[in-house]
């Protein structure tokens, strides 16, 4: 099956804990899709080899909109309860770009990839999905030593 995902949208995974970065996360957790790449597609500029169902790299979100206080770090963006309704999510939550997966599109990274909407949330609008990839970029160039890789497919 083609990945149905795009940049910019957001689904369900099972998305890696550090503490066991090669292995699905136990519960389902949204993410923001930063690229979808099938194995004959892929740019040559991706490090890892690309397993036939194709890979996902995704950025870590949570509900728990309080963890930070007001002093946002690098690199993470607070959504409002309204901007959440707007990409389909119930509540405020946080996007944090260090916080990266390169995960394998498979069920046991997508606890919902055989439903219809195979885990599809919703879509940022494009002013967050400018941010989250200016955030992404300046955690790339200034601050690499915050990145956390996990997905067993991570460079």
């Amino acid at each position: 099956m083609p990945i149905p995902f795009k940049a910019g949208d957001m689904v369900w995974t099972n998305f890696p804990f550090e503490s066991s970065p090669d292995r699905p996360g136990p519960t389902r957790h949204a993410a923001v899709v930063i690229g979808a790449f099938e194995q004959r597609s892929a740019p040559k500029s991706i490090a890892a080899p690309i397993p036939r169902q194709g890979m996902l790299v995704g950025v870590y979100t949570s509900s728990q909109v309080r963890k930070f206080g007001d002093a946002l770090p690098v690199g993470v963006i607070q959504v409002s309860p309204d901007r959440a309704a707007s990409s389909g999510n119930a509540k405020p939550f946080f996007i944090d770009a260090r916080i990266r997966a390169f995960i394998p599109f498979t069920g046991a990274y997508f606890p919902d990839i055989d439903k219809p909407e195979h885990g599809l949330i919703g879509s940022l609008d494009k002013g967050l999905w400018k941010k989250v990839i200016e955030e992404f970029q300046k955690v790339n160039e200034r601050h690499r030593e915050q990145i956390v890789s996990v997905g067993p497919l991570r460079p």
